[in-house]
């Protein structure tokens, strides 16, 4: 298929809904920040009008390249992966995390990276499990070893919220691949006794696995009026977002451009929002991330084959997990774990990263087998298109 004919098939609803977010995240990232620098009000958009020109393009690279080629390339984008969380482990550590390795002119964060490249490869070891007749706990342990290394490199960087990302990828693109709904139930009962373990019973024998800060963020949420930072900032986010009202306070001096609220312009760029355009701009902003949402979740079964269907999946489970609990925790209903909001967050590698995922779901959505989804489920195909699926050459060719 021609360049011309593929860009003729790319769904500019999606694009335009991502657009439309960078924009408004840009705004509020100029609000939040222009008292940030004594002498620079531009400072900081500046910068992040940059990344989001750099996301563009990484985001367009990906829709253009075929998503077979990366069955091609598999190891080199796995180990390359693990290589650089190992990396950045030996780098000074910065706010109590060993995340970033410094370049001459931005900082890369291996982690977020990660995201993207371990969407890709895991999309490909469980399309290989669904080819074989590998399936339930089979496929879902096959998935885990895949996802364990680069997991628990990020987990001990510490960047809890980016590990919790890393496993909804990976349960979102199981869900597609039929893992029954009593695996997904027993995987979630694991999960809360890994919660309970961490958090109340390994801390009490004296063997924590969380830094305290960590700890303090989680407390803070179950006990917002115990006074610490974490409950500090929650308080004010949820001030900021409340005074805002119906059409929000406009862009005058106020709890955000005030300085009041801490991390305006990162995780808590949502409250910004609620602030200056009151309810009616957060509800406008939350309606177009259902919009994205809804133009990814329509490519999953429209997929010409395994692998992009579940990469489709995998960018679903990436946006939704970061934009629940993001605005969660602006809102105060989720403990405080530095996820950012996709495409309003300010900083290169969450923008680039983000921006890139959007472009793999492109890639695929414009190379779908038909124009209507011909499926009443995520993986019943018609016979024939089925078969096609499953008995497509291991190499991706």
């Amino acid at each position: 298929m021609s360049r011309t004919a593929l860009l003729r098939r790319v769904d500019w609803v999606l694009v335009a809904a991502v657009l439309l977010l960078l924009y408004i995240g840009e705004h509020a990232v100029r609000v939040a920040t222009v008292n940030d620098i004594a002498g620079d009000p531009g400072f900081f958009v500046r910068r992040h009008i940059i990344y989001i020109v750099a996301g563009i393009g990484f985001a367009v690279v990906a829709a253009l390249v075929d998503p077979r080629i990366y069955r091609r390339l598999f190891w080199f984008i796995y180990g390359s992966t693990i290589g650089l969380l190992i990396i950045v482990l030996g780098f000074s550590a910065a706010r109590g995390s060993q995340r970033w390795i410094p370049l001459p002119f931005f900082t890369l964060q291996p982690s977020e990276i990660g995201k993207v490249t371990m969407l890709v490869c895991l999309s490909i070891i469980v399309a290989d499990c669904v080819r074989r007749g590998i399936r339930g706990w089979n496929m879902a342990i096959r998935a885990a070893l895949l996802m364990l290394p680069p997991f628990t490199l990020v987990f001990i960087q510490p960047d809890l919220g980016t590990s919790i990302v890393y496993v909804a990828i990976t349960l979102a693109i199981l869900v597609v691949a039929g893992l029954p709904g009593r695996n997904v139930a027993v995987i979630g009962g694991v999960g809360v006794a890994i919660v309970i373990l961490v958090l109340g019973i390994l801390p009490t024998v004296g063997l924590p696995l969380l830094r305290p800060y960590q700890t303090e963020r989680i407390t803070a949420f179950l006990d917002p009026q115990g006074g610490s930072p974490a409950a500090y900032q929650a308080e004010q986010s949820m001030i900021a977002i409340g005074s805002g009202g119906l059409a929000g306070r406009g862009q005058g001096v106020s709890q955000t451009a005030g300085n009041f609220l801490p991390e305006h312009h990162t995780d808590f760029v949502f409250a910004v929002v609620g602030e200056n355009r009151g309810f009616v701009g957060s509800a406008i902003v939350l309606m177009l991330y259902l919009l994205v949402l809804w133009r990814i979740g329509r490519i999953i079964p429209r997929a010409r084959n395994l692998e992009e269907s579940f990469i489709a999946a995998g960018v679903f489970g990436l946006i939704m997990l970061q934009v629940g609990v993001n605005v969660g925790m602006n809102l105060g209903i989720a403990p405080t774990t530095g996820i950012p909001l996709p495409f309003m967050t300010y900083g290169g590698s969450n923008t680039v990263t983000n921006l890139t995922a959007i472009g793999l779901a492109i890639a695929v959505g414009i190379r779908q087998v038909r124009e209507e989804p011909t499926v009443t489920g995520w993986q019943e195909r018609p016979r024939r298109y089925r078969e096609k699926a499953l008995s497509a050459p291991t190499d991706g060719v």
